[in-house]
């Protein structure tokens, strides 16, 4: 038997009805965020990629703020993804960055 390890779509994690994205914004703030399918996506109507996410995640300032686009197939499997202000994090770096802004509290 060949098992396969399931990839990951990108900087996006997905689970049953949702995926999962993690994002830090240059000043540091953390942002994990569960991204309902059929609710935080936009079907484009319009020609060009079936469903675009465009996201804008506020930390504690109101210039402390990361916009994300993407574009995802019609299975939510992305096509492009783009992050303004900010990096994607995985869920390892996301806990221990956590985990450390916790210890400092």
């Amino acid at each position: 038997m060949f098992f396969r390890k399931k990839k990951k779509a990108g900087p996006f994690y997905p689970k049953k009805d949702y995926l999962v994205v993690y994002v830090q914004s240059k000043r540091g703030s953390i942002f994990r965020s569960h991204l309902r399918k059929g609710y935080d996506f936009q079907i484009n109507y319009e020609g060009g990629p079936p469903i675009i996410l465009d996201k804008e995640f506020v930390g504690d300032f109101p210039e402390d703020r990361v916009n994300v686009h993407a574009e995802f197939d019609s299975n939510y499997k992305l096509i492009t993804s783009e992050i303004h202000e900010g990096r994607f994090l995985t869920p390892e770096e996301y806990e221990e960055l956590s985990r450390s802004k916790e210890e400092k509290n």
